[in-house]
């Protein structure tokens, strides 16, 4: 008598979609962790970016007059950076529209005596800030 040696083909069936499931899970949650990570991020990034006009006030007196995104080539980006008081500004590490969200730093000052900041989180992760839209001033 010969008895086959292999698996069946249910056996097969069965294995792949025990595999296929585990990394859909895997997937969704590196997903979460990514999102996570970006919120973290932008929260040191606005950190920064206030540390640095705080000493550019330091040294002038007024904020920089601006009113658009900041891309850390643009005006008020160059303005800090020329004052010493921070190397390079970071933008949103999105950067773009997603979603119908535009994942972008949004500075305005229109006399220099105050500033505000807006930036979207995608995560309520971040402990003091909610997901959507959040704002910083002095």
């Amino acid at each position: 008598m010969m008895k086959n040696k292999g698996f069946t083909l249910i056996e097969l069936l069965v294995v792949i979609a025990v595999i296929g499931l585990l990394a859909a899970i895997t997937l969704f949650s590196l997903d979460g962790i990514k999102s996570k990570s970006r919120d973290a991020r932008r929260v040191a990034d606005i950190k920064s970016i206030e540390e640095g006009l705080a000493m550019y006030q330091n040294n002038h007196q007024f904020y920089p007059i601006f009113d658009d995104y900041i891309t850390g080539s643009d005006t008020m980006s160059e303005s800090l950076k020329n004052d010493g008081g921070i190397n390079g500004v970071p933008a949103d590490p999105i950067n773009d529209i997603m979603g119908g969200v535009t994942y972008k730093y949004h500075y305005t000052s229109a006399d220099g005596r105050d500033y505000l900041i807006e930036y979207y989180l995608e995560t309520d992760s971040t402990q003091g800030h909610s997901a959507g839209l959040n704002t910083s001033w002095p």
